[in-house]
């Protein structure tokens, strides 16, 4: 009976009422069938033995329950769920109250291996733009203390994603890549500046060359519905196209300055299994930096 109810609540929580509607029908028609042919027989033995074949028959009815839930499971299967690696190794982690312009760029590996029953795209970027420092530093270490947690981790770019609501870093004039760094079948080292502090460019790097193989540099870019300016060297354009209240990269809770602004990143790998269905691996904290519009 334990294992029937068990077989019976994973289908009734996955919302599938079939198997659950189908196994009980089954169980009752077996139990009626033997009650109606085998009981008048066992009553010429007496009513001790009608009773004993009463709980035969209880036991023979759940039996074919379970037989009936374990061929929908076999039938359909149960939840196949894929885990890829996440990117490793960050090699500069910029920290947002640094003073040092020369460290203030996010650098790591990608970790891009083959998967049985998934197809691996590759790298994406995700970041968010906020108006409080205390804000931002709250919401980073409570996502890097779910990806650190091994019974919270596989939530964790959910959870930044879709809680925390950080968005894929774009990269200038190449809007039609599925993920910002496509999969080239090897690790390789990844350098991510924002914004031009001089004689630093803003420019994103991929094995020490730009990104896409391009013969310029390609900047990275805001992933916001609008037209215009959207980099993030907010010190060089109009006051209308800096961040602010209400864009859906910004968290313009707390107190701060339209003109300084924090962004944290993270990176996570992206696969597709064989349903097109979107597969992340755990993230890996980037780092954080502050931008001057002034």
């Amino acid at each position: 009976i334990c294992i029937s109810n068990i077989l019976k609540g994973y289908f009734y929580g996955k919302e599938n009422m079939s198997p659950y509607v189908i196994s009980n029908i089954v169980e009752q028609s077996v139990r009626l069938f033997f009650i109606i042919f085998m009981i008048p027989k066992l009553l010429v033995y007496g009513i001790n033995i009608a009773v004993l074949g009463v709980d035969l028959i209880n036991v023979i009815s759940e039996f074919a329950s379970i037989v009936c839930l374990i061929l929908f499971n076999t039938s359909c299967g149960l939840d196949t769920y894929y885990v890829i690696d996440p990117p490793t190794l960050v090699t500069n982690e910029p920290i947002y109250s640094s003073i040092d312009p020369s460290s203030w760029y996010f650098e790591f590996y990608t970790t891009e291996n083959d998967y049985e029953g998934v197809k691996f795209l590759g790298t994406e970027v995700y970041y968010k733009i906020y108006r409080n420092s205390s804000r931002m530093e709250s919401e980073y270490k409570t996502i890097v203390a779910t990806a650190n947690n091994i019974e919270t981790s596989s939530s964790a770019a959910d959870k930044l994603i879709n809680n925390y609501k950080y968005k894929p870093l774009g990269a200038y004039g190449n809007y039609s890549q599925s993920v910002l760094i496509p999969s080239a079948g090897m690790n390789r080292l990844v350098h991510i500046r924002l914004s031009d502090y001089p004689p630093y460019q803003a420019q994103i790097l991929v094995g020490g060359a730009n990104i896409y193989n391009s013969s310029s540099i390609v900047i990275p870019v805001r992933n916001i519905s609008r037209t215009g300016d959207n980099s993030f060297n907010f010190k060089n354009m109009d006051s209308s196209l800096r961040p602010k209240k209400g864009d859906e990269d910004v968290d313009y809770s707390g107190s701060g300055s339209d003109s300084i602004w924090y962004v944290a990143m993270f990176a996570v790998e992206v696969g597709q299994d064989s349903t097109y269905s979107t597969i992340n691996s755990n993230v890996l904290f980037l780092g954080s930096v502050t931008i001057s519009a002034e």
